[in-house]
């Protein structure tokens, strides 16, 4: 390796003789400056693959101080610029084809804008068709529920009429009694009853009422015991059953299924005198017969204090008997 080396040294010298031999125009020193340099590249790539650094250092090692300096000069000022020239014609090269991207990239964005302007149009009667059939549909849906909600409303209406006019008028001041037997106290009926405490209020009873609650009536209470109170059917539209008490409270008649519209005057006597002609084979003289009955009411433990007024067929179905005691809740 050192002899190859001492080859390329004497290749160097000659040229550099050579040059300082001839002072010849500057292409010629270019040139044979250029033809050394190439061959001392293939020189020292022969010998040994070694770092174009080092053949710099040989260079510097030779005599002739001034060719270094020509050599260092022609080749610093020929390779960089090629260089530079390719860099810059690469770079050119690069630019034109990124303008000429971002030129075709804002053409084809340019064609996509376009595009989508030309179908916007076509899709906005799409758009506001649908506008228009959204609302339809559930205007159609909710029919139903409204008129089911109309429906159940009238319903409800009219069941609070129908109870206005049934039941509240047996609801306002009521209050509750117990029927409680006279053979056993166990036994007892619970009623709802109305209290008509006052001549309006007892004159007018239980007429006009189209439907009367099972176990509710009406408590007629005239404040004093005697024996000419009476009782009748007039403008009452239900058939009734009466009790009397007297002002013990206690049962002392019973007077059932009355008959609706009827003016017939009912009294403990009344009711008896029914009983006895339904019992009897023979005619009854009537004078005779209420002159010893009203006798027998006068008596202040049989005279009248209350009389309740009941739907027909209560007193059988709940068994109401003579001597039961009306007892308040």
């Amino acid at each position: 390796m050192v002899d190859k080396t001492k080859s390329a040294k004497k290749s160097v010298k000659v040229t550099c003789s050579a040059k300082a031999a001839k002072p010849a125009p500057t292409k010629s020193v270019s040139a044979s400056v250029t033809k050394s340099t190439k061959s001392l590249k293939v020189s020292l790539k022969a010998a040994t693959p070694a770092k174009p650094a080092k053949a710099t250092k040989s260079v510097k090692v030779s005599k002739p101080a001034v060719a270094k300096k020509s050599v260092k000069a022609e080749v610093v000022a020929t390779k960089p610029a090629k260089v530079a020239k390719d860099v810059k014609s690469a770079k050119v090269v690069k630019d034109v084809k990124a303008v000429k991207e971002t030129k075709s990239a804002k053409a084809a964005s340019k064609k996509t804008k376009s595009t989508a302007a030309s179908v916007k149009p076509a899709t906005k009667p799409a758009q506001t068709n649908v506008a228009k059939v959204v609302p339809t549909t559930p205007a159609k849906k909710s029919k139903k529920p409204a008129i089911i909600i109309a429906t159940l409303a009238v319903v409800l209406l009219a069941a609070i009429v129908y109870g206005v006019i049934t039941l509240l008028p047996c609801c306002h001041n009521r209050t509750r009694f117990d029927v409680v037997s006279a053979k056993d106290a166990k036994e007892r009926v619970s009623l709802h009853l109305e209290i008509a405490d006052n001549d309006e209020a007892r004159l007018k009873g239980l007429m006009g009422r189209e439907n009367l609650p099972e176990n509710t009536g009406m408590l007629f209470d005239f404040e004093e015991p005697s024996d000419d109170y009476a009782m009748w059917m007039k403008d009452t539209l239900v058939p009734l059953d009466m009790v009397f008490l007297n002002n013990h409270s206690k049962v002392i008649a019973l007077a059932p299924d009355r008959v609706p519209m009827t003016e017939d005057l009912i009294t403990p006597c009344s009711v008896e005198y029914e009983h006895a002609v339904a019992r009897s084979k023979n005619p009854i003289d009537e004078d005779a017969f209420f002159t010893k009955c009203e006798a027998k009411y006068a008596k202040p433990a049989r005279q009248t204090r209350y009389v309740i007024e009941l739907p027909a067929g209560t007193i059988k179905a709940n068994g109401i008997r003579v001597g039961d005691i009306l007892l308040k809740k």
